[in-house]
């Protein structure tokens, strides 16, 4: 029996390995605690806490409200960019109509006499006397037709040279497109340009 009693007595004994496991777990767990810096507030404190801070925090909108903002914030930014555009203002005209490329592009167009707004009317008298039944007066329009077509082509051709020029010069590394769109800039009265012309007929443009 007292063979047995001694045989007994080493396995009601912790194993070494089960105590430095049980000793880390617990240093663990008050590093955590240590990690915080304080202890962990109650809940009652913590919503008392939240209601001195001001009001909780609003719930995410749902899709529908979402799509509904998103709507009224493009409403509001295109009519802030339209009435930039009526204004002439450069500082909130649409990104893309401050780029210094296109600016110098319409400044460029509108110093200088284009052709286009005079095809205009030759565009319309060839649609009025389309009508007449009189060959004299048909023939008249035509000649004017064909008349106009030819300098707006020139007109164009000599104002996409002069504005690629200037752009280089100032901006030799710009990849901007500005040929087409001083060309269809020059094509409309100066009147009807968007943005708004600020320059004068004749002005020198560097």
């Amino acid at each position: 029996m007292d063979l047995l009693k001694k045989r007994a007595r080493p396995a009601a004994e912790p194993e070494p390995e089960a105590a430095v496991e049980e000793t880390a777990a617990v240093e663990e767990t008050e590093a955590v605690r240590a990690g915080k810096g304080r202890p962990t507030p109650k809940r009652s404190d913590a919503r008392a806490a939240r209601g001195k801070g001001g009001a909780a925090p609003r719930p995410a909108a749902s899709g529908k409200e979402a799509r509904a903002q998103a709507r009224t914030q493009r409403r509001t930014q295109s009519q802030g960019y339209r009435a930039a555009m009526l204004s002439g203002d450069i500082s909130k005209l649409p990104p893309r109509e401050r780029a210094p490329e296109r600016i110098l592009a319409r400044d460029v167009v509108d110093s200088r006499f284009n052709v286009g707004p005079l095809f205009l009317a030759v565009a319309a008298l060839y649609f009025i006397g389309g009508l007449v039944r009189i060959d004299s007066v048909r023939v008249v329009v035509t000649i004017l037709m064909i008349a106009g077509i030819v300098c707006v082509v020139l007109d164009s051709a000599a104002l996409a040279f002069i504005v690629t020029r200037k752009v280089r010069a100032r901006y030799p590394d710009s990849t901007v497109k500005v040929r087409i769109y001083s060309v269809q800039r020059a094509l409309l009265p100066r009147r009807w340009r968007l943005p708004r012309p600020r320059v004068a007929r004749g002005e020198k443009i560097g």
